[in-house]
């Protein structure tokens, strides 16, 4: 089922297409968010349980998680249904917060526009960040990742997905590579391309995603 989200939005009219201009994002994800879970599952959209199962074997019981561009809550929900984590949430979209704020699933919701560093959260806040179907609407995706070995304490993980069609052409193997050599993670974990969104016409077996992981050091 094919739909057209965000119509009020000037520079963003598909998912494919992207952008990462901050107010069309907001605008966009705004629009969409009373539909959003439903949309996604008939996508057949699996990114945050398997985002999940990626993560857990890395967190300890009471582990702290924050889920960097939330969006309804997805993530927490499967990491819920996994272990008792305590998950804190940051997202551009105020009408996904607000949904995710009813899901009941995180200890605290933060609105912010994650292209604005620093955020808003303490150094070694956290045992765990997580940012699933975001970086797609980041301009500088190593600036925010090397926030996040800010925010997450040493030896604690970092798991981040992006599109298979964005993955070498914003050089995401070069930029794991160099946060190796910076000494600010290791031992990065990086999947096989996974199935996407195979329910929706524009991203089918086309289009699909790489998980990775990585330790803070």
């Amino acid at each position: 089922m094919q739909r057209n989200h965000g119509q009020q939005s000037s520079t963003l009219k598909s998912l494919r297409q992207g952008t990462t201009d901050s107010r069309a994002v907001q605008s966009y994800y705004d629009d969409w968010a009373d539909s959003y879970d439903e949309t996604l599952s008939e996508w057949q959209y699996r990114a945050p349980e398997d985002a999940s199962d990626l993560l857990v074997p890395h967190l300890g019981d009471g582990a702290r998680v924050l889920d960097v561009g939330c969006g309804t809550g997805l993530l927490a929900s499967a990491l819920r249904k996994r272990g008792g984590y305590t998950v804190d949430g940051i997202d551009i979209s105020a009408a996904s917060l607000h949904l995710a704020e009813r899901r009941g699933d995180y200890a605290r919701l933060i609105h912010h526009d994650l292209q604005d560093l620093p955020l808003p959260v303490k150094d070694n806040a956290y045992d765990a960040a997580a940012s699933i179907g975001v970086l797609t609407y980041i301009e500088d995706a190593e600036a925010l990742l090397r926030d996040l070995c800010r925010c997450v304490r040493t030896g604690g993980a970092i798991t981040f997905t992006q599109r298979t069609d964005l993955w070498e052409g914003r050089n995401f193997p070069d930029m794991i590579a160099r946060l190796e050599r910076d000494g600010l993670w290791a031992n990065p974990h990086i999947t096989p391309p996974q199935k996407y969104l195979p329910g929706n016409e524009e991203f089918s077996d086309e289009i699909n995603v790489i998980h990775t992981l990585c330790i803070v050091t």
